[in-house]
């Protein structure tokens, strides 16, 4: 006779089991613009039906979800409104999550989807779910890449924690390698005023990183330049950055991009690399564990060890300097890397 199931590992676990359904409810409302349209006030599933074109006995009850969740209120009229939750969907809002809403619902669900199959096949969920690789993926739907790269900018302060963990003083030129929209970029130059920038990245990403430049006032000092740094790197940078990139790739191209970077390194460059270091032991609640496992599904890559990263470093001619903490709680650091050379 078998014991019955502590009430409190089956919650968890039927917890786990059930998660899809809130995200598909959080990202239909993302892809179907619903806080836009109720950021003026509160509406009846009617108005709101005939507003969006939307097909209304579907769109009822799925309102009414996401009153559940917490996303929209129902007023004494039947109305629905946005919650303080729901006002974040809004893409204008200023802290706005919809484009992660876009992602992680969408294609990102459907990698995960795949990691049972991946891993039978060795191959990489996302490609064996989309029949091509995630960045050729984005390169075919731009308005997927706006998403992302809107979704991965570090927030606002970003710039100010590196630099208070690197001094960028004396930097003449900063180059960063897969920069996307800028932003990280341009926080760094800010900080370093008599600094010059330039970002390497897929050319769908050159409008964004112009915005970025023009609306702090940094059009004359940052420039954006199209390119793959798995084949090469633009050289005569004093400093080069390469944040949240390594993980996305296997250790063959993420040593191939690192040995890149020290191509293009002069005598005394330093070479900074923003990542999480994932820890000698996985734990519940370990966030480069998330990391770790979102890469893989995604890109076939994954979240290294202290170890790891400097084999990494020392097969591309590198050499780790240092090691920064930069959050120990969710175990992001900054790398300093140089060419061995001296200054």
């Amino acid at each position: 006779m078998h014991s019955p199931t502590p009430e409190g590992p089956r919650d968890r676990l039927v917890e786990l089991i059930g998660g899809y359904r809130r995200t598909a409810l959080v990202h239909a409302a993302a892809d179907l613009g619903l806080a836009d349209r109720l950021a003026d006030g509160p509406a009846g599933t009617a108005a709101l039906a005939e507003l969006l074109d939307l097909h209304e006995p579907t769109l009822g009850p799925l309102l009414r979800a996401l009153a559940g969740l917490g996303i929209l209120y129902q007023d004494d009229q039947g109305r629905y409104g946005l919650t303080g939750t729901g006002e974040l969907l809004r893409r204008d809002h200023p802290h706005s999550l919809h484009s992660a809403a876009v992602y992680f619902g969408g294609m990102s669900y459907r990698a995960y989807a795949g990691l049972g199959g991946a891993a039978r096949t060795g191959d990489v969920a996302f490609d064996s779910e989309f029949g091509t690789d995630y960045y050729d993926h984005l390169r075919r739907h731009p308005d997927l890449a706006e998403h992302y790269h809107r979704m991965i900018a570090l927030p606002e302060g970003a710039g100010e924690v590196i630099a208070g963990l690197y001094d960028f003083g004396g930097a003449r030129s900063i180059v960063d390698v897969g920069g996307g929209n800028g932003s990280l970029l341009a926080q760094v130059l800010r900080l370093a005023p008599d600094a010059k920038g330039l970002v390497l990245d897929m050319a769908l990403c050159e409008p964004m990183a112009r915005e970025t430049f023009s609306a702090q006032g940094l059009a004359d000092r940052g420039r954006f330049t199209a390119g793959d740094f798995r084949t090469a790197v633009p050289a005569g940078g004093d400093v080069y950055l390469l944040s949240r990139v390594l993980a996305n790739w296997p250790a063959p191209t993420a040593t191939r991009i690192l040995a890149n970077c020290r191509a293009a390194m002069d005598r005394g460059a330093r070479l900074l690399v923003f990542e999480m270091v994932m820890p000698e032991r996985a734990e519940e609640g370990t966030f480069a564990v998330e990391g770790d496992v979102n890469a893989l599904a995604h890109f076939g890559g994954g979240v290294r060890t202290r170890r790891e990263f400097e084999d990494l470093v020392g097969s591309a001619g590198l050499v780790l300097e240092r090691v920064r903490q930069v959050d120990p709680a969710a175990h992001w650091s900054l790398l300093e890397c140089s060419t061995g050379e001296g200054r």
